[in-house]
């Protein structure tokens, strides 16, 4: 008698094309609802910054230009809240579409999923109000070095934001490993692959800032402990802090990949690359994070030069991202009839704002690619520490790359979740451009004011130590900041005119990819493979540089402090 083989039983979800499941649109809802508040509270913020650096607008106003009257406490805002907040929001709800939708199936563990949003919002909630509350303590900027010690409720907060995000990285894996029991053999599609392997370098790289927050900073604001270590905590949060970097990037990446090439009138060019590349992400993204410690003292030359190397190293799934993007929308242009180097620029859909944000995108990043490449340098890196500079080249990219495909992944989601077709497509391309041109200004007048002695991170328009070249540079940058302001709003007007104004359906499918057209080696899904290099190259890169901070004698009681952040000697 032949046995009979039992085939598993399929959970596929039929999703609508031009609308979403009501479970669908109340949790991805919430999370995009949840970051653009935060990305309300803190947007505002940046140009303002501007205005208070620059000599002209501060002799101009006689010192009272309106918003906020504390520049650190601004500077704290806005990095908080952009830089953590709204981006782990936006991500967490994109990935639970992109997710379901490549699946075909919902996410797993919906209630958890729901607990995860609680503690992230909660988490939101507290940052806001002891930023608010508590001006001179909670001003630790988005860095948070001790000895700088804030209330135990803004740590309380980004505890909370990091647990919940690993609870939805958990329920994606979870997700990911019922769909694998059910279709062996099979790849996965690409949006999911590249959503694994940024949660997996979340996970790991966050562990770092947990101990650092969990060990060191709130005991220290609790008064459990009465001594710290600036050195290990500055260790302790770069193992985190450059890899968060590509957190922030790799949402984009994927809609770059899976989603821009449709959009725009062509096809992928490679799926296979595309994995290599992110497999090279999750590889080396981690390992690298010491070349923001090239001017520390208490890091050897030895794990400088290892870090340096693998940041070179870094750059190669970058320039394989440029070209399998670049090919994919040559085959766009040429399909919209375009010939040659000038068809391929003017014959892209710069008419559709979906498109254009994020070709916007992929050109401030070709200026935040080069900048950050040169950084890497010890040598121009010890030139352009602390100045003005890093936050130019932090801005092409961050403000650049992540930012403007964030809003075009916006203006195709946000009506999707109203139900309403984009308010205003010319508002929208009004915002795109102005954009362009404004953090085309601002991140090159910042880069020349560092360049001309202009520290970062400081209030200084009217210092006795401002040279009038650096003066006239952060001049140029206000200029910067007043068309990113306009551009601001031109997107709130778009968003609120969808969201309560537009009365037109729905244009266009979501551009989800449920199939894997193209073959790609097994050997990127085994995903225990991958971990163990990534840990490897991890005790590798950072081994030394831990044992090298871990000075109980040097470290912990170097450096006493007041639960309010002062210094006693």
């Amino acid at each position: 008698m032949q046995a009979t083989q039992v085939q598993p039983v399929l959970t596929r979800v039929s999703f609508p094309a031009l609308d979403m499941l009501r479970s669908e649109r109340n949790l991805v809802g919430v999370h995009i609802a949840s970051a653009l508040i935060a990305l309300t509270v803190g947007i505002f913020m940046g140009p303002f910054q501007s205005f208070h650096r620059a000599p002209a607008f501060v002799n101009t106003f006689l010192g009272q230009i309106p918003v906020f009257s504390y520049y650190y406490q601004a500077v704290t805002v806005h990095g908080v809240m952009l830089a953590l907040f709204f981006t782990t929001l936006f991500i967490v709800g994109f990935s639970y579409y992109v997710v379901q939708r490549s699946l075909q199936r919902q996410i797993k563990g919906i209630q958890l999923a729901w607990v995860a949003y609680a503690l992230m919002l909660i988490g939101l909630a507290m940052l806001v109000f002891t930023l608010a509350n508590d001006v001179q303590r909670s001003a630790v900027l988005y860095t948070f070095y001790p000895p700088m010690i804030a209330p135990a409720i803004f740590y309380i907060g980004l505890v909370l934001l990091v647990v919940g995000s690993w609870i939805a990285a958990f329920l994606v894996f979870w997700t990911y490993n019922a769909w694998r029991k059910e279709h062996p053999g099979e790849r996965v599609p690409l949006a999911v692959f590249a959503i694994i392997v940024n949660y997996l370098m979340w996970f790991i790289s966050s562990l770092g800032v947990a101990i650092e927050v969990l060990f060191m900073l709130l005991p220290a604001s609790l008064g459990w402990i009465q001594t710290t270590d600036p050195q290990m905590a500055r260790v302790l949060f770069w193992f985190f802090g450059h890899p968060l970097v590509y957190f922030w990037l790799i949402p984009a990446y994927v809609s770059w990949y899976t989603m821009l090439p449709k959009q725009a009138g062509g096809r992928l060019f490679s799926d296979p690359l595309a994995r290599m590349a992110f497999i090279m992400l999750l590889l080396f993204s981690i390992p690298v994070g010491v070349h923001h410690l090239y001017a520390d003292p208490g890091v050897s030359q030895v794990a400088k030069f290892v870090h340096a190397f693998l940041t070179f190293t870094v750059t190669v799934p970058s320039f394989m991202t440029a070209f399998n993007i670049g090919a994919s929308l040559e085959i766009a242009s040429r399909n919209n009839g375009g010939r040659g180097f000038w068809g391929f620029i003017f014959k892209q859909r710069w008419n559709d704002p979906v498109v254009a944000s994020q070709l916007v995108g992929m050109l401030l990043f070709l200026a935040g690619g080069v900048t950050g490449l040169m950084q890497a340098s010890a040598q121009i890196n010890i030139t352009v520490h602390n100045t003005s500079w890093v936050p130019g080249h932090f801005h092409t990219t961050l403000g650049g790359a992540v930012t403007m495909t964030f809003f075009g992944i916006l203006y195709w989601l946000l009506p999707l979740l109203r139900g309403r077709a984009l308010f205003s497509k010319k508002v929208a391309l009004g915002q795109a451009f102005t954009w362009l041109v404004g953090m085309v200004i601002f991140g090159f007048t910042m880069g020349e004011a560092g360049l001309n002695g202009a520290p970062r991170r400081a209030d200084l328009a009217n210092s006795p130590y401002m040279t009038p070249e650096a003066g006239l540079w952060l001049n140029g940058a206000a200029i910067g900041g007043i068309i990113l302001f306009v551009s601001v709003v031109l997107l709130f007007i778009n968003l609120i005119g969808t969201l309560f104004f537009s009365t037109k359906p729905v244009e266009g499918e979501a551009p989800i990819q449920t199939k894997v057209e193209v073959a790609s080696p097994a050997i990127f899904e085994r995903w225990r493979l991958w971990i163990a290099i990534v840990v490897v190259l991890c005790v590798i890169a950072w081994g030394p540089v831990f044992v090298e901070a871990l000075d109980f004698t040097n470290g912990f009681t170097a450096i006493p402090y007041t639960t309010s952040g002062a210094p006693l000697r």
